[in-house]
């Protein structure tokens, strides 16, 4: 699938024409199609390694999976590095580590509306142990009635080497690995889909971002591969 390359800094497409949103959308259709048959309905984002655009990516896919007209959740499961409340330029008082943490707050409190379809939750303030706040948390819990509101949650989390990262996804349907082309081996790669396969992890696709297209198409794109 092509996508043309973004500035360096996180940013959000904006433009409805043109290569990269075209992309998108078939990356948006992949999904449903398979969503629909699995009855998929929470998706977690990670990577093999930190910095392959993860972030930047998941962001921009629940904009346009909402922009189809269904009610989209994006939460920031990344408790260690978050950059989802950056990207969207949301304050971060209340998140999901305040929700996981302290009973005192609504469940719905965390949330900020971007529109009429998209909502974001940002990551809340860093805990000391993340991994021990989501294995004791009400994570399962939470996410199941979130999935009564919304057509579907994606939720970015960290590479999938921490223990944070293997936790969330046993809580998700289903998982899409994000790889920098160029940057990520065939060996990481391996490795990082074994990790899954050991840890029941299903992974929808691998998304291989920052592939160079030919020279008299001076773009970049993102590659889908359904798994």
């Amino acid at each position: 699938m092509v996508i043309k390359k973004q500035a360096k800094q996180r940013t959000l497409i904006t433009n409805e024409k043109g290569t990269i949103p075209e992309q998108f959308r078939n990356i948006r259709a992949s999904i449903q199609y398979v969503a629909d048959k699995k009855k998929i309905k929470t998706i977690m984002a990670t990577s093999c390694r930190q910095g392959e655009g993860k972030s930047s990516l998941i962001a921009n896919l629940a904009m346009f999976m909402s922009k189809s007209g269904k009610r989209v959740l994006l939460i920031d499961g990344d408790l260690r590095l978050p950059t989802i409340h950056r990207i969207f330029k949301l304050k971060n008082y209340v998140g999901l580590s305040d929700l996981l943490k302290d009973n005192q707050f609504h469940r719905y409190e965390g949330i900020q509306k971007i529109d009429d379809h998209l909502d974001v939750m940002a990551s809340g303030a860093s805990p000391y142990n993340p991994s021990e706040l989501l294995s004791d948390s009400l994570l399962p819990e939470i996410l199941k009635e979130y999935e009564a509101v919304y057509d579907f949650i994606f939720i970015d989390a960290p590479p999938i080497g921490l223990s944070d990262t293997i936790i969330t996804a046993n809580y998700c349907d289903a998982t899409i690995l994000v790889l920098e082309n160029g940057k990520t081996t065939k060996t990481q790669l391996k490795e990082c889909i074994e990790k899954c396969k050991m840890q029941n992890i299903d992974v929808l696709g691998i998304i291989r971002n920052k592939v160079k297209r030919r020279r008299h198409e001076s773009s970049y794109y993102y590659d889908y591969v359904k798994k």
